[in-house]
């Protein structure tokens, strides 16, 4: 503690306060006011003094190791400076390095450091490092995961030296952690051995307790030979924890050649003890040590690698062994390997097996699982042995209900477990090769009857002598011919009853929104139908209204404006023969001639439109010859040439439809009469591209025009739009193609629907 504590002295404190080391109080009575201020200036001086030291102490590097051990993990998270010397005792790969100084050892974490950024040192002289070198290290302290560390900045080689004494095995602190990072020198029995990323990785059992033991590849020439032989290693001290900083398992690494001692050879593998399968760890007047034991039987089922399953009689064991050699059952086998209580049943671990022969396989008994569980409870309540025996590593039958078929997790173990009922028990089944496919087709269920090794599981419960207790029995299956299906399921399963009802639910939910769709569908068909209803009507009403207003108007025409304009003519005729009678100026006579002329033609015109407007569109015509009659009467006198082409079978066109066209096609020509001045004219009469459609072109050789220039609405002509409004009523296209001196083609599309014929 001397670098800790430099400059610390007891008798300081009184030099620095001579008044409490001699007191010299005044009289009994006399007044203490001029001993008061020296009492207070003392105070101060002391207290000055120690909170210096304090800081001096505090800011003061820690020099020796066993100090940065002795901290706890809120002490060494603070990183307090650290200045140690100290020899490497073990360097593992990477930045992996141990050091030990007088007063212990350490571990230098070097991958923390270099994460916080701290890491000052040349990577070059860090891996030229080596065990046996004596380091001058500066850092800080860090918590590490297990036990306090050194969190290095600078690692500087100063020399080297011999590595300190191993310290002898001490069980309690070994096994406990304490003697972490330390270097010791264990014993124990080789009970494996496993090659590691180092060299090679012992397992050895100490009796009791078991750890592992890393040495360099160098070490060992024969692996096989040390298994089962005593021996001591000196090396580094660590521990397997938990992610809570727990020791699961105290190990030791060594960087030394010469590290592992044999003080006692192995005999030869099947040289051990022979035991009875069943009494691999029985009460013995002399404890037999964690050496080998040797059994023989016959083997019931044997996975390559893994385990196998021996039975003699009502005797039978699980051996775990790594032998590749391929077992089948009803080989006698001898196996020798070391006892293991991990599953509270003794079971032959690290296994050198050999065969002796064959014999009749075992014959698996019939047995209740519930009635295996019963017995041994029964054992375990009075403190006696199961009778005739536990069953577990025994070939046993018996029937129970599927209730499942799962695979493992891990989809590259090719394995099935199988989850069965029998009454009231719960037990599993495991099938760890074979035919998996068999097992995947078994329907839950099915009343099977197994065949199986049994594997008991203990659990700690209360009970007045004994504290474990087979709780769960589990089934190891040999292979898919150990599954009989006794009864198949009822065809009314959960799951199929669940489809049924599943399916019978979709149904009807199908029922109601096809339903409900069907509603839609026909709520909007028939408003679709009745406002097609509703169109025709009013369609045909108003082509009735139309041809009665035309009718009306040609007779009013002719009745009124006809007559009057005849007898405006009658009059014009007789002016002017009494003109000429009275041998009057020719020049009025003239004027009258040409007024004459002039109301004859308008005269003409007038009864041409009023037999447009009397006549009937069709007045029982086909729409071709209609169209064929209208168009001579209207160019009658006027050199223009027409032509009218028809295609196809026009016979069913509906009078509504045909006296529409008519209608449209009529506005049309005498719209190209009036103002396109053509030679030649075309009428086209053909079903249209779509099924059930007309279409009649009117096309003309005139001057034509820019479409949408021409006069509209707006300024008084209504052809166009009469015509366009005419043939969408019926649902139909109208369609206008001109230019300029290329002339004018209509063409008007409608469907060949019945319209309501009733209106007259």
């Amino acid at each position: 503690m001397k670098g800790l504590f430099s400059g610390y002295d007891h008798g300081s404190f009184l030099d620095a306060s001579p008044s409490f080391a001699q007191p010299d109080f005044p009289a009994r009575h006399a007044p203490m006011q001029p001993c008061l201020p020296r009492l207070i200036f003392s105070v101060m001086l002391l207290l000055a003094g120690l909170g210096a030291r304090t800081l001096a102490r505090a800011q003061a590097p820690l020099t020796r190791i066993v100090d940065v051990r002795s901290l706890s993990r809120e002490e060494a998270a603070k990183s307090l400076p650290v200045r140690v010397r100290a020899v490497v005792t073990w360097r593992g790969l990477r930045d992996q390095l141990t050091v030990q100084d007088d007063t212990c050892g350490v571990w230098i974490f070097v991958t923390d450091a270099r994460k916080q950024q701290l890491w000052a040192t040349d990577d070059a002289d860090f891996n030229a490092m080596r065990v046996g070198d004596v380091l001058d290290i500066e850092g800080v302290s860090f918590p590490g995961g297990y036990v306090p560390g050194i969190m290095p900045k600078t690692l500087r080689r100063v020399g080297e030296q011999p590595l300190p004494p191993a310290r002898p095995m001490d069980p309690a602190r070994f096994f406990n952690g304490a003697e972490d990072s330390q270097r010791v020198e264990v014993r124990g029995v080789v009970q494996g051995v496993q090659p590691a990323e180092t060299g090679w990785l012992l397992e050895l059992n100490s009796n009791p307790g078991r750890f592992t033991v890393e040495v360099p590849r160098s070490a060992i020439s024969d692996p096989a030979a040390i298994v089962d032989a005593e021996v001591r290693v000196r090396g580094v001290a660590v521990t397997r924890i938990n992610t809570r900083g727990e020791l699961t398992m105290p190990r030791v690494f060594s960087s030394s050649s010469d590290a592992l001692i044999i003080d006692v050879p192995a005999v030869q593998t099947f040289a051990a003890p022979l035991v009875p399968l069943d009494q691999l760890l029985p009460f013995r007047p002399e404890p037999s040590g964690p050496h080998r034991l040797r059994v023989n039987g016959i083997v019931t089922y044997a996975l390559t690698g893994k385990f196998l399953y021996l039975q003699e009689g009502s005797r039978a064991v699980r051996v775990e062994t790594r032998s590749t050699e391929p077992f089948q059952a009803g080989d006698r086998v001898e196996a020798a390997g070391f006892v293991d209580m991990t599953r509270s049943v003794g079971t032959l671990v690290g296994a050198q097996v050999r065969k002796l022969g064959t014999a009749l396989a075992p014959v698996a008994v019939a047995a209740n699982p519930e009635e295996i569980i019963a017995l041994n409870h029964a054992a375990m309540r009075a403190g006696q042995l199961a009778s005739p025996h536990d069953f577990d590593g025994h070939l046993i039958r018996f029937r129970a209900i599927l209730l499942a078929v799962q695979s493992p997790p891990d989809t590259k173990q090719p394995a099935r477990h199988l989850t069965l009922e029998r009454d009231e028990m719960i037990l599993n089944a495991t099938l760890h090769a074979g035919d998996l496919k068999t097992i995947d087709a078994l329907q839950p269920g099915s009343e099977l009857e197994v065949t199986g090794i049994v594997q008991l599981d203990y659990t700690s419960v209360d009970a007045p002598r004994l504290s474990l207790m087979p709780t769960r029995l589990d089934i190891v299956l040999r292979s898919a011919v150990d599954i009989t299906v006794v009864r198949a399921p009822s065809w009314w399963t959960p799951e199929r009853l669940f489809g049924a009802v599943a399916v019978v639910a979709v149904g009807f939910g199908a029922a109601l929104v096809w339903a409900w769709q069907l509603r839609r569908q026909v709520r909007r068909k028939t408003q679709l139908l009745g406002t097609e209803m509703s169109a025709r009507r009013d369609a045909a009403v108003e082509f009735q209204a139309t041809l009665r207003e035309r009718s009306r108007l040609a007779a009013n025409l002719h009745d009124t404006l006809l007559q009057t304009m005849g007898g405006i003519g009658f009059q014009i005729g007789a002016c002017a023969r009494e003109m000429t009678a009275l041998n009057q100026d020719s020049k009025p006579v003239a004027l009258l001639t040409v007024a004459r002329r002039m109301l004859d033609h308008s005269v003409k015109e007038l009864r041409s439109s009023v037999w447009a407007l009397r006549s009937h569109p069709l007045q029982g015509k086909a729409l071709p010859a209609a169209l064929q009659e209208f168009a001579e009467r209207a160019c009658d006198g006027q050199p223009i040439a027409i032509e009218l082409r028809t295609e196809g079978d026009l016979t069913g066109v509906p009078d509504f439809v045909a006296g529409n066209l008519l209608l449209a096609a009529q506005e049309a020509v005498h719209n190209a009469l009036k103002h396109a001045h053509p030679s030649k004219l075309t009428l086209e009469v053909r079903l249209a591209g779509k099924l059930g459609w007309i279409m009649v072109a009117i096309r003309d050789d005139g001057v034509g025009f820019v479409p949408g220039a021409q006069a509209g609405a707006h300024q008084g002509h209504f052809g166009l739009s009469g015509m366009r409004e005419r043939i969408e009523r019926l649902d139909g296209t109208f369609k206008l193609e001109s230019a300029p001196g290329r002339g004018t083609s209509i063409y008007l599309e409608v469907p060949m629907r019945t319209y309501d014929e009733s209106i007259a």
